[in-house]
């Protein structure tokens, strides 16, 4: 198992679901209530980008009129902005969108690593269950003076989510980050430090997102840890 500054994730998680429980109760719907009894949520990671092309992502661009352009993965080619080279994933940061998974996610470790060329900004958006630019989610912040703040938009709430660490490197470095979602509740870890945390995200399960939003930046080693937690935050009716 991976470590964090020498602690287990298994050990920084229990942490964090400790801190967040105290900021509230449970609202909404349980995510529990979206998964597929037929799925299997396996141990370890799981690669969600293989360094070579789109498979498993698709690309929503804003468009003229408010619309939107979503690309599938054979069709990635037909835009510009979100592009692979060099086993890096990479975007122009115009115009405004995302590269989103196929699946949607509920309890889970999402790991990316990040550069930018200079300041700017981007994030990790999580919940998102319509496409829109910008879609109703929670945005895990990748601004180089806010990186790993949480916030809800478009409609979305979230209890918490300002920074209570600043960890980011300076633009030309990787930055490590990690967002960890359970039943609603959700934390970023960056480079190895606790900096957000927040609870009672509505809503609490759909696609992940990286988006491009008005400079290049680099996106590699992508992978996701999904599981169903080992305790009920409910009892099952």
């Amino acid at each position: 198992m991976e470590r964090v500054r020498g602690r287990s994730v298994k050990v920084v998680l229990a942490a964090v679901l400790v801190a967040l429980a105290v900021a509230g109760g449970l609202l909404g719907q349980r995510s529990g209530d979206y998964r597929d009894p037929a799925t299997t949520y396996e141990e370890g990671w799981i690669p969600l980008f293989n360094g070579k092309d789109f498979t498993g992502w698709i690309t929503v661009l804003s468009a003229p009129e408010g619309k939107v352009r979503r690309y599938q993965p054979s069709e990635a080619g037909q835009q510009s902005t979100f592009y692979v080279e060099g086993g890096l994933l990479k975007t122009t940061g115009t115009p405004n969108g995302y590269v989103r998974t196929e699946d949607v996610y509920d309890n889970f470790v999402f790991h990316v690593e990040v550069r930018f060329a200079q300041a700017g900004n981007s994030g990790v958006l999580i919940y998102v269950q319509r496409d829109a630019v910008w879609p109703k989610g929670v945005e895990c912040q990748l601004y180089q003076a806010h990186m790993g703040r949480i916030f809800p938009i478009q409609g979305a709430t979230l209890d918490g989510g300002e920074m209570i660490h600043a960890a980011a490197r300076p633009p030309g470095e990787w930055n490590t980050y990690e967002v960890y979602s359970e039943e609603g509740r959700v934390a970023t870890v960056l480079n190895g430090v606790l900096v957000g945390l927040g609870a009672n995200a509505d809503p609490r399960v759909g696609y992940i997102c990286l988006q491009s939003e008005g400079v290049p930046a680099e996106f590699r080693n992508i992978k996701i840890k999904r599981f169903t937690p080992s305790h009920h935050l409910r009892p099952k009716s």
